[in-house]
């Protein structure tokens, strides 16, 4: 077939196609080949400076080609027909555009999702901090500086350099003011990125490079967290690298949003654990005192581990004659709202060891205090224990509605010690009972809380402890000191749990200091 004719045949294409004979003379050319090749005539030999790509494969004696000319991609291939050579050639410069923006997109998609990741592995606002600024540079700039609220006079900056050292300081509010684009980005007022020079940055002082480089450019972002300022973002990219590209703004502002709440999220948690840290140190029991007349031991379990407070409260102190004055008690519910309302009775009661020294009228005058709301109301056991004349101990109890207490004997009986009595802060007019107990020298009380004996656990796992099992684990214990009782009770109650939850736990114990060993074999 006459190349002419076979010419007529593919001009529709989308292809180029150039015929020229075995010399590289052109013989004919189609419309696509003219849109492509300008400067191509038929009888005219092929040149690199008319058809680049094209008349290089030729005079290579190559079969195909894949190369830029004029700013596109060219992709073509030869076919010989008896002494003529067509070459076919596509302009693949839109798909090959495609390709590498469905590429960059991937790449920034796969960015932020291991930035995302990277910037929740963790709560510590100090550490999170550093991942802003490792995660920024170097996929974002050269230099990320992070600068922190403001919080008085003066406030922190950490930085991540250009040789990836590290580095932190603080900044008075007085310089910060003097960089508009940080100080509005810290304060809201410009809740987008900002293009700065980095000259205008130099007012940072010590919070950017000694030397930063000539050039450049910098972007400052808000990094912001559920609409509060958690600090500002300074993006630096020095002069041998491109500048912020419109793309390059957009991925940075999508990492600060993420940055922002992350670093929201830790300073908030901070703040919760600095809180909670003053709770625990506020509630928790008070040391035990050191008093000559009665031996003491404790155990205290809260139910919320975490937090390491409780419902469960008790407090020993010494009495103004001899003795000590205790209360021991476990309020409604747990958790939290418990011991906030541990603490509130804790206190009150410590203020009534001023002014009342009756246990009883001091369970009346709480009483007062706890009514008019059904959800505060505790159980209580409030008293005294003094040197009896024969080295033993008096202990005056007065209960309010809170499980008897059990005196471990001598000899090895485990005796409840009844004490009748209404929950307080519930009624109006309660009624408090009383009781005087004596105690043997080396004969011990020990008061606990509902969740010793209501712990459940054991073989089938939702067994009771029970009254009669803690009376049992209490004679056990003859003659170990207060101490050893307490965590020994508190022992057996935890091994019986198994792990399982449960509520508070807390043990109290007063002994009688060891007097002369008792006659006749032991119990």
């Amino acid at each position: 077939m006459d190349p002419l004719q076979l010419l007529d045949l593919v001009n529709p294409a989308d292809q180029a196609v150039v015929t020229c004979d075995a010399a590289g003379v052109v013989r004919a050319y189609n419309t696509s080949a003219g849109r492509l090749f300008p400067l191509l005539r038929v009888g005219a030999t092929l040149s690199t400076s008319v058809a680049g790509p094209l008349a290089l494969a030729t005079e290579q004696g190559v079969d195909s080609f894949d190369a830029p000319f004029e700013g596109r991609a060219l992709l073509g291939h030869r076919e010989t027909c008896r002494d003529q050579v067509m070459w076919l050639v596509r302009d693949v410069s839109a798909v090959r555009a495609c390709a590498d923006t469905l590429l960059a997109e991937r790449q920034r998609s796969a960015f932020l999702e291991e930035a995302g990741l990277r910037l929740g592995a963790s709560l510590h606002h100090g550490r999170t901090v550093r991942s802003v600024l490792r995660i920024a540079r170097p996929e974002l700039a050269d230099i990320a500086v992070v600068v922190l609220p403001v919080h008085g006079r003066r406030t922190e900056w950490h930085r991540a350099g250009p040789d990836g050292a590290e580095d932190a300081g603080q900044v008075s509010a007085k310089t910060l003011a003097r960089v508009p684009a940080v100080a509005d980005a810290l304060s809201g007022l410009r809740p987008h990125p900002a293009a700065a020079s980095v000259q205008e940055l130099e007012g940072l002082a010590d919070a950017l490079p000694a030397d930063p480089g000539e050039g450049g450019e910098a972007l400052v972002i808000p990094l912001s967290g559920n609409g509060v300022s958690a600090g500002a973002l300074i993006l630096i990219r020095g002069p041998g690298r491109p500048g912020f590209a419109a793309t390059d703004v957009k991925l940075a502002w999508q990492f600060a949003e993420r940055a922002g709440l992350a670093l929201a999220t830790a300073s908030l948690y901070s703040q919760q654990s600095r809180t909670t840290a003053v709770l625990q140190e506020s509630l928790a029991p008070d040391p035990l005192p050191a008093v000559e007349a009665v031996r003491l031991g404790a155990a205290y379990r809260p139910a919320a581990q975490a937090l390491r407070i409780s419902g469960d409260f008790y407090r020993v102190a010494p009495h103004p004659g001899d003795g000590v004055v205790f209360f021991f008690g476990d309020v409604c519910g747990k958790g939290a709202e418990a011991a906030v309302l541990a603490g509130l009775v804790r206190q009150s009661l410590r203020t009534l060891e001023l002014t009342e020294p009756d246990p009883v009228r001091a369970l009346h005058l709480l009483n007062q205090a706890l009514l008019g709301d059904e959800s505060r109301f505790t159980t209580l056991v409030n008293g005294s224990a003094r040197p009896a004349p024969d080295g033993g101990l008096t202990v005056v109890t007065a209960g309010g509605g809170h499980l008897p207490p059990l005196i471990l004997r001598r000899d090895g009986r485990v005796e409840e010690v009844s004490i009748d009595g209404t929950l307080v802060g519930i009624l109006p007019d309660p009624f408090f009972g009383r009781t005087d107990s004596h105690l043997a020298p080396g004969e011990l009380m020990l008061l606990y809380s509902d969740g010793v004996t209501e712990a459940r656990g054991g073989p089938t796992g939702g067994e009771l402890y029970g009254d009669e099992r803690l009376s049992r684990a209490l004679a056990d214990c003859l003659r170990m000191p207060a101490g050893a009782v307490a965590e020994r009770v508190e022992l057996l109650t935890t091994q019986w749990l198994a792990g399982r939850p449960h509520d508070d736990i807390a043990v109290l114990a007063l002994q009688a200091p060891p007097g002369p060993l008792p006659r006749g074999p032991l119990p």
